[in-house]
This record gives C-alpha cells, sequence and structure tokens, in this order.
C-alpha cells in the first residue's frame, strides 16, 4: 500500500522526468497514481492497519480538494470495505501544487520561458531543451544577464569586442565562461564540441567567442632570459611578459628550454648559459610551437606532481615531441611524499603519450579507496630542485620520450 508521501515521491519522478515536456509544448494532461490498494485478505489480517490507511489518506484528501481519490469496494469475509485504489488529478497545475517546491519550480519555469520566447528572433524549443534545467535555476540576476546578453548578441553578432567591453551590466568574463553554453542556446547557435568553455574557470579562446563574435585578448607568454648575454639583446630584462609574437621575434636562440608550471618555481632557478625557461601558462599550451626559437633548443618540462600535472605535460609533448620531463617521476614522489596533500581536484585523462617513467608516477599518486595525493612544485626542498634540474640541464636524458 502506497501512503501519501510515497505517491508525492512518485509525482516528484514524474514530474523531473517530464516538465520539459509539458513547458515547452504546452500540453494539457490528467495523471493517475494507482494506491496499491490492499486485498480481500490484506484487510481481513490487518484490519486496524487498513482503517490507519484509509484514515491517513481522508486526511491528506481534504488538505488537498483539487486531488480526487478513486474508491472500490472490496468484498471481506466481515462484510464489504471500502478502499482507495488511485489517486486521480485533472491538471498539471493541480499536479505541482501538492507540493511547494514543485510549484515554485513550475512558476518559475513557466515565468523564464514566457521571457525567452520574446527574446528577439525567437528560441528553437528543442536546441534550448537541454540547458533548460540550469536556466530555470538560475538566480535571478544571472537570468537577467542571460536575456540582456542574448538581446545584445543578438543586434551585435560580429561586434569585434573583446568580453570586458560588451555593454551587458553584470557580464564579465567569468560569468560568460560558465554560461557561454545557455547564451548561445538561447542565440540557437550549436557550439563546437570540445570547446573550453565547458570548463567554467578557464578562458575563454578565440574558438569559444567566434560564434558571439567576440575577441579574445591577445595571449601574454612569461619568459625568464637566463643567459646574461642574452639579456642584453632585451634591453637587459630577466622577467618578460609581453604578447606571443613579441615573445616569438625575441632575438635569442637558447641551447636549452625549461618550461615550469608555476611561477614561484620558475624564479628559483639561477643564471645560465644559452637558457630560457617559459613558466605559467595554464592551459595556453597550444603555444609551445608557435615559438620559432624553441624548435632547435633541448626542451624540457616541470611540472607539479598531480593528475592535472601530468594531464598538462602530456597536452605539453603533444606540440612538442621530444619535450622531457624534470622531476616527474617515482623516485621524487617516494622522497617527499611526506610533503604531499590530498587531491579533490578534477582532472581530465592525460594524452597517451607518457613514457613508463611518468606513467609509473601517476599511478603511484593513487592511494586507497579511489583517493589521490598531489605533489606540488614548491613544496619539493630547493637544493634537491637545483640539483635535480643542473643534471637534466646537463644532459642527462633517462625521462625524454622514445
Amino acid at each position: 500500500m502506497r501512503s501519501p508521501d510515497m505517491i508525492i515521491e512518485l509525482i516528484h519522478t514524474r514530474y523531473r522526468s517530464t516538465w520539459r515536456d509539458w513547458l515547452l509544448r504546452g500540453d494539457e494532461a490528467t495523471f493517475s497514481f494507482p494506491l496499491a490498494a490492499p486485498t480481500a485478505q490484506t484487510i481481513a489480517r490487518h484490519s486496524d492497519a487498513i482503517g490507519q490507511w484509509l484514515q491517513d489518506w481522508r486526511s491528506w484528501a481534504k488538505a488537498h480538494p483539487a486531488a480526487r481519490l478513486r474508491n472500490a469496494q472490496r468484498r471481506t469475509i466481515v462484510g464489504a470495505q471500502e478502499i482507495f485504489t488511485h489517486l486521480d488529478i485533472a491538471t498539471i497545475n493541480d499536479l505541482v501544487a501538492l507540493d511547494h517546491d514543485l510549484a515554485d519550480h513550475w512558476r518559475r519555469a513557466n515565468a523564464r520561458w514566457a521571457r525567452l520566447s520574446a527574446l528577439p528572433g525567437g528560441v528553437d524549443a528543442e536546441r534550448l531543451r537541454p540547458d533548460l534545467p540550469q536556466i530555470v535555476d538560475m538566480d535571478d540576476a544571472d537570468f537577467k544577464i542571460l536575456l540582456d546578453a542574448v538581446i545584445w548578441f543578438t543586434e551585435n553578432p560580429r561586434s569585434g569586442l573583446i568580453i570586458r567591453q560588451v555593454p551587458v551590466l553584470g557580464m564579465h568574463t567569468k560569468w560568460l565562461a560558465r554560461n557561454r553554453r545557455h547564451v548561445l542556446a538561447c542565440l540557437n547557435i550549436t557550439p563546437k564540441p570540445n570547446a573550453s568553455a565547458e570548463q567554467p574557470d578557464e578562458e575563454l579562446e578565440q574558438s569559444d567567442l567566434d560564434p558571439l563574435g567576440l575577441k579574445a585578448l591577445p595571449v601574454h607568454i612569461d619568459v625568464i632570459l637566463a643567459d646574461p648575454s642574452e639579456r642584453a639583446l632585451a634591453g637587459g630584462l630577466r622577467h618578460v611578459n609581453a604578447p606571443l609574437p613579441q615573445i616569438d621575434a625575441l632575438p635569442i636562440r637558447p641551447e636549452t628550454v625549461l618550461i615550469v608550471e608555476n611561477k614561484e618555481s620558475a624564479y628559483l632557478i639561477p643564471d645560465r648559459p644559452r637558457t630560457v625557461i617559459v613558466h605559467s601558462l595554464g592551459n595556453h599550451l597550444n603555444v609551445l610551437d608557435q615559438i620559432g626559437w624553441l624548435d632547435d633548443a633541448r626542451q624540457l618540462y616541470w611540472g607539479d606532481l598531480d593528475r592535472a600535472g601530468f594531464t598538462l605535460l602530456s597536452r605539453a609533448r603533444t606540440r612538442l615531441p621530444h619535450l622531457a620531463s624534470v622531476l616527474m617521476n617515482p623516485a621524487t614522489l617516494a622522497e617527499h611524499q611526506a610533503l604531499a596533500v590530498k587531491d579533490e581536484t578534477r582532472a581530465d585523462p592525460p594524452d597517451p603519450n607518457l613514457t613508463d617513467i611518468e606513467t609509473a608516477a601517476l599511478t603511484a599518486l593513487s592511494t586507497e579507496h579511489g583517493k589521490y595525493m598531489r605533489l606540488e612544485q614548491e613544496r619539493i626542498p630547493s637544493p634537491y630542485v637545483l640539483d635535480q634540474l643542473r643534471r637534466a640541464m646537463d644532459g642527462d636524458r633517462s625521462n625524454e620520450p622514445n
């Protein structure tokens, strides 16, 4: 026998699976939920429990007059017994009125769909369907930004502006990174697969912005000119941050280029002849095959000993096939494991180009119960780091890809 609470749970399940159909198609529906009514034998054996079940339903029905209990007669050894067999509900509005959360969601969904439907140019209901749950759950401020953004992009499809120049109050780079998919859906634009904007904290690249007619900021590259003679060619600067074309145009020809994941670790490295350090690229690893003076240099990579670090290493190696890693091996992890911490961040799998040593180190990051640890670059003592880097830059090729 189903209690009122059980039926409410069934109503929740039905609503979650079907509310978008009702909303987008304007469907009307009637509903009937079977109560798993007791048999005559059950009534005879458990009369007290059946009486309480009937009383619970009568009390519930009195409090919810829009729903109707369907009844029937059961013949028992003690005579005919009235029981309830179904709960019948005439309309969608009557259905959602049975639960405050459903009523609130349905009201908000209808109000927002009305405003979305009124956007200039119209919206494709089926194109928008996958995004509706997130759009309905947006807070009011974000929903207003969404509407304003869609209107502006409709009127200015090829503005050529950068994100911060778009005159939509409240829209900034991180907002668009989080909500770009919804904006495109409202504009009836299908995004390209695997766009970087699917990750809310990542910067939007030009391919992400093209459908909106926007322009990305030029990528700036951080380099350290560790050779004093090459610094003289760049006005004596040791630390240089400049757009990619200017970095590519530097009049340098290093023998060794060390790519370092984090700025703090890069600053640790002392002067060294014919050496350049490239650091803090984040996910902008696509620039690596666009810097000409990298081609003839020995290329090394030092990143965090964590899952994300190995993913970044693999992506860098996809651009630079001869890239060798430094301090990303089981020995470094084992010697400094006491300095590792829990890794609770999400990480994409690496490209399939890690060496056996790197794969072993990645495997060693796994702990019991599917947990992971991470050893950040900065936590490894500097004497050990500088010794290992010196060995690698002097010609130790034990961890270079085949």
